[in-house]
């Protein structure tokens, strides 16, 4: 089941953030790392409303942001779409223990259907170039590359995706 997020789930991400950070480390992957997700971020999520958990018998195994905050870094790309017609998702978390069965791909699915309950026409997102996990998770959720950006300070380039997932006009 995938639900709203509740104060009590704040731990359990903490807890999937800082087994991924470590992971991402050992990969030589720094997309995540000490400054970056902070769980001021996900208690904002929280209070907005926009944090999604994906929860299997009583343990919370995956998180998800699903909002229209775009960082301003965006402005410079390419879109096929408007802003206002777009949705983004953000921190995209799945418990190590759980991988590889397909939850990082169902939390995705899930912000798309919310998205476009909402109006929305495309989903953008974007991801680290160190990190091809997550580029090949993109890829192979329909999502296309449509440009670079730099972002956070990081010495290499995030990488910006875009998926229609309406066709309906607003």
């Amino acid at each position: 089941m995938i639900r709203q997020a509740a104060e009590q789930d704040l731990k359990r991400i903490n807890e999937m953030v800082m087994k991924t950070v470590a992971i991402m480390k050992s990969e030589g992957n720094d997309q995540w790392d000490e400054t970056y997700p902070k769980m001021d971020q996900f208690r904002t999520d929280l209070r907005n409303g926009t944090l999604y958990v994906k929860q299997e018998n009583d343990d919370v195994i995956g998180s998800i942001t699903m909002d229209q905050n775009f960082p301003k870094e965006y402005d410079g790309i390419q879109w096929t779409s408007k802003f206002a017609l777009s949705f983004t998702f953000h921190r995209l978390v799945v418990d190590p223990e759980a991988r590889k069965s397909g939850m990082a791909s169902e939390l995705i699915e899930f912000t798309e259907k919310e998205a476009a309950s909402k109006g929305a026409r495309f989903m953008k997102i974007d991801t680290y170039s160190l990190n091809e996990k997550a580029q090949k998770l993109l890829v192979r959720n329909g999502y296309v590359k449509v440009g670079e950006m730099s972002f956070h300070g990081k010495e290499n380039h995030f990488y910006c995706y875009e998926k229609r997932i309406s066709d309906t006009f607003i």
